[in-house]
């Protein structure tokens, strides 16, 4: 692990002790306590969202590597990936997902990096959707108050600009412009990194151009992903016999993804996703062991994908050296 990412680990750490002090732990076992059996609700919404995020890869994969692989051998891969994304901070969870389609099924590198770079990109584009969608909610229930929508906004635009600007540069192939213009003035080393990265480049901007229909399928399983979570928010409150509208739980995972999106370089996003959910609920419902129950409740149902994930990946051999030689 790097020392930024340790630094960045330690304050995750020390944001989450930080807010369980601010919380009543009596009151926030409570609500804990009003879940129970029916925490199973929760694991299959995931499951869902796992499923239609492997079928919009699978989907990825067959366009650009021109290899049909089956559903399930796709989310197997993808939670294993997940799971080693993380817990292991120096090693991420895609640079697995590629060894392990390489090692699997024969996949190149470069092609498997390429299908995860498109898809990762979708799943970003669906998010602004999403977002945007959130946006309107955080100012048409006119509940979280002038901060939370301004900061919102500012959010929304920052991040939209940015996956504007990625997608730009995919689309109209402005990395393989840049090289050739600098090509002679870059060591062989960067010159034969940046040859690799072409080809991935134009297999990707050939996609965007010519099959349109693949892209907005994609994007359409990704946008419903999206509000799954959603639905799995509303889901979380209604089992805790709490209510909120279905544009209230689009609007508090607005906020979220937002501030998840933001905030990437906090390892798992540790403290910062209990501190949204604990300051949006408790604009929403006056309650702070409430929005810690939620956030808790989340994480947790992270952790037994994660932990599925990681007992699947001890038994793949993954060869950390060989992936550490293909960063």
């Amino acid at each position: 692990m790097s020392k930024f990412k340790f630094l960045y680990l330690i304050f995750g750490i020390a944001l989450l002790v930080f807010i369980f002090n601010k919380v009543d732990f009596n009151s926030f076992l409570n609500e804990l306590n009003k879940l129970r059996f029916s925490f199973f609700a929760i694991l299959i919404i995931y499951f869902v969202g796992f499923i239609l995020d492997s079928y919009s890869w699978q989907l990825c994969i067959e366009n650009l590597v021109k290899t049909k692989l089956k559903l399930h051998q796709i989310f197997k891969i993808r939670i294993i990936g997940e799971a080693f994304n993380y817990i292991f901070f120096q090693v991420g969870g895609e640079p697995v997902k590629a060894f392990l389609l390489k090692n699997n099924y024969g996949i190149k590198y470069k092609s498997s990096i390429g299908s995860l770079i498109l898809a990762k990109t979708i799943i970003l584009f669906a998010l602004i959707i999403f977002c945007f969608v959130g946006l309107v909610s955080i100012f048409y229930t006119n509940k979280f108050g002038d901060n939370f929508e301004k900061a919102s906004l500012i959010g929304f635009v920052l991040f939209t600009t940015l996956i504007s600007l990625f997608f730009i540069v995919q689309r109209y192939k402005l990395t393989s412009k840049f090289h050739n213009i600098f090509k002679n003035k870059l060591s062989k080393k960067f010159n034969n990194f940046f040859k690799h990265l072409q080809e991935t480049e134009h297999k990707i901007a050939d996609f965007y151009k010519k099959t349109k229909k693949d892209f907005f399928k994609i994007l359409f399983l990704n946008l419903s992903n999206w509000f799954f979570g959603a639905l799995e928010l509303y889901a979380i409150f209604y089992l805790l016999n709490e209510k909120i509208t279905f544009l209230e739980a689009v609007a508090i995972e607005t906020l979220v993804q937002l501030v998840r999106a933001m905030l990437f370089f906090i390892p798992s996003n540790l403290g910062t996703q209990e501190g949204v959910f604990v300051l949006a609920v408790n604009v929403l419902k006056d309650s702070t062991p409430l929005g810690l129950a939620v956030a808790i409740i989340r994480r947790l149902r992270e952790v037994i994908w994660i932990s599925i994930g990681l007992i699947l990946g001890f038994n793949q051999k993954i060869d950390f050296k060989e992936i550490k030689k293909k960063l």
